[in-house]
């Protein structure tokens, strides 16, 4: 096992290599580079297993740096040891496959704690290695009846006790990740010749990942992927995103690709909402959709009622925002069904029903020749659709009022409220300020501070910490996400920041709250 420090002060580089206890570790040789331009040359020449670096350095960073290491030998495990706190950087160096980051000043028994974990997983992913070479001819042609079994007879995961212990899985550190392959344009048996092909050039082998593909039908196939080492999702998504457009070019098709979580006994449940999404979802061809179990936050119902109220106000623009926002939203939450669709479609038919009463207009003359109701009824299938429908009817109701010369006039301070405390909802992960709430609800900001603080009895940057707060506080009680993620789920990028807010909002570090949340729900 061999190490490559590399960080431009030489005194760290010094120290690190002098009081890192190597010998207990099982590491053979210890490389330092003082730039990223050393650290290429030492990869290039010497054969590094783990490569601990920081990320500030003269030059290259170490950014860019483990960016090419991952490209040229993703077989390395990258550690980051940097005195930067910024999420951004831990974010970009997890995006990239980093194994860990470690914030200085860090001791020494928390290095030589994140080296062996290191070690751990690399010695796991040579076991991976030596087995596949054992593995009979016949089990991957067994393996791929099986994974058609799995993706269309549910019922058939009773046998999996019986593959694992063929295919040498069994054990609770192995996970496996279904991945659901939609072809257009291109025959599934072609496709997934040159779907092998690209996994093939994707290095998954060298990392110790492990997949076996099959044709579930004319158009999908399927692929598992397993291994005893896990991969981050966001990472997943990325390498997948490469591998979809290069079948895209060698086939000339489009290709659509779903994938699940690492799961060890979930499995099943994974297969199945893999399943349901790609029939119940309304999503766009040629993407690479991550489908997780992760309860999505409540889509908001659309309210027809008071839509009619907005257009007997002459306020269509006022609809047709919200329609777009409630879609947008939904579609971020990987969560745009078709019923939510029909729902959506089915309260602005009722709302365009409210005006036209109002106006004594029947709501059948909203809809000619060329855009029939039945059209709008159906346009739940695609979003462009149904905005274009959307803005037809809406056309052709403010044509309505022009004919009786009619003027405009504007919805409630309660209602604009409302519609903002819903938009900071929709945008939990996004920081928005007091400008672009009040611009949201044509408001001037100085009076929507006032009204904003009538309408909820307290200021509008104190009920945004407060809702952001709570609902980082929702996340540490009821999830497993590392603290990191759930700062950027509430629209912080810096571990420090959120963590001082989250003190002085509790009193309390996340990391104690989740353990006093942990040890409540214990029986």
């Amino acid at each position: 096992m061999n190490v490559l420090l590399v960080d431009d002060q030489e005194r760290i580089l010094i120290a690190t290599k002098k009081l890192v206890n190597w010998d207990r570790l099982g590491v053979q040789e210890v490389f330092i580079a003082d730039s990223a331009a050393v650290a290429r040359k030492i990869l290039e020449a010497n054969k590094v297993d783990i490569m601990l670096t920081d990320i500030e350095m003269p030059g290259e960073d170490g950014i860019s740096l483990q960016k090419w290491q991952a490209v040229h030998y993703p077989q390395v495990c990258c550690i980051f040891l940097t005195s930067h706190a910024d999420f951004s950087y831990a974010k970009e160096a997890i995006h990239n496959g980093a194994f860990d980051y470690i914030l200085q000043p860090a001791s020494i028994p928390d290095i030589e704690e994140a080296l062996s974990r290191c070690i751990r997983k690399l010695e796991e992913r040579e076991v991976i290695l030596r087995k596949s070479s054992l593995y009979d001819k016949q089990i991957p042609n067994a393996l791929e009846a099986y994974i058609v079994s799995m993706f269309y007879q549910r019922n058939q995961f009773a046998q999996m006790d019986e593959w694992r212990a063929d295919s040498h899985t069994q054990g609770d550190n192995w996970w496996f990740l279904p991945c659901l392959a939609v072809f257009e344009q291109t025959d599934a048996d072609e496709g997934k010749q040159f779907l092998v092909k690209a996994l093939e050039n994707a290095g998954f082998d060298e990392e110790g990942i492990a997949y076996v593909a099959a044709v579930l039908s004319e158009d999908q196939a399927a692929v598992l992927f397993y291994g005893n080492s896990g991969i981050e999702p966001v990472l997943m998504r990325e390498r997948l995103q490469t591998i979809r457009q290069s079948v895209c070019e060698e086939t000339g098709g489009t290709l659509t690709l779903f994938f699940g979580e690492c799961t060890n006994e979930g499995l099943p449940e994974s297969i199945g909402n893999i399943m349901d999404y790609q029939e119940k979802m309304v999503i766009r061809k040629n993407e690479t959709y991550l489908v997780s179990g992760e309860k999505v936050q409540e889509l908001r119902v659309p309210d027809g009622a008071a839509w009619g109220k907005w257009l007997i106000r002459k306020d269509s623009v006022l609809v047709k925002n919200q329609i777009i926002n409630l879609l947008q939203y939904a579609q971020k939450q990987q969560y745009l069904t078709f019923s939510y669709m029909q729902k959506i479609i089915h309260s602005f038919l009722e709302a365009c029903s409210i005006g036209c009463y109002a106006q004594n207009k029947k709501l059948t003359e909203l809809f000619t020749q060329d855009f029939t109701y039945e059209q709008m009824l159906h346009s739940y299938t695609s979003v462009e659709e149904l905005c274009e429908g959307v803005d037809i009817c809406l056309r052709q109701y403010n044509a309505m009022l022009i004919e009786r010369g009619e003027g405009e006039e504007t919805y409630s301070v309660h209602e604009r409220i409302q519609d903002v405390l819903h938009y900071l909802d929709e945008n939990m992960e996004r920081m928005i300020s007091r400008r672009e709430a009040a611009k949201y609800v044509f408001l001037n900001e100085d009076y929507f501070s006032r009204v904003f603080r009538k309408e909820t009895g307290i200021g509008y940057k104190e009920y945004v910490l407060k809702q952001k707060m709570d609902y980082a506080k929702k996340l540490l009680g009821d999830t497993d996400m590392s603290v990191a993620l759930i700062a950027s789920k509430v629209g912080y990028e810096n571990f420090t920041n959120f963590t001082q807010m989250f003190r002085k909002y509790t009193g309390t570090t996340p990391t104690e709250y989740r353990k006093k949340a942990s040890k409540k729900r214990q029986p």
